[in-house]
């Protein structure tokens, strides 16, 4: 397998990874929850808790992509399932840790 293989299957889930990583060291490290809020929103309520839970959200789905790199080489249609479980099960609780921290 030559390196412009590897990219070309899992190029994209590895790029969204390296961003979801970025994005929770943002988070968890420096507390910055305007890095991932608009402008235009109203501040959280608790801005550390608020931060804490999207990190560790941000760092499932990190693994999530992750996971779906190596699945792709396994078997596409497995990779594809994952991803999309892992979706839903992120959108359901960013709703729920939005509800309990956010504005």
């Amino acid at each position: 397998m030559t390196v412009e293989m590897f990219l070309e299957q899992a190029g994209i889930p590895l790029l969204i990874f390296v961003v979801c990583i970025y994005y929770a060291i943002r988070l968890l490290v420096l507390q910055d929850v305007n890095a991932i809020r608009g402008k235009d929103k109203a501040p959280v309520r608790d801005e550390k808790g608020y931060a804490m839970g999207a990190g560790k959200l941000l760092l499932f789905f990190a693994a999530a992509t992750f996971l779906m790199g190596i699945l792709v080489f396994i078997n596409v249609y497995a990779a594809v399932a994952e991803i999309i479980v892992c979706i839903f099960l992120m959108g359901f609780l960013w709703k729920r840790m939005n509800r309990k921290y956010g504005a």
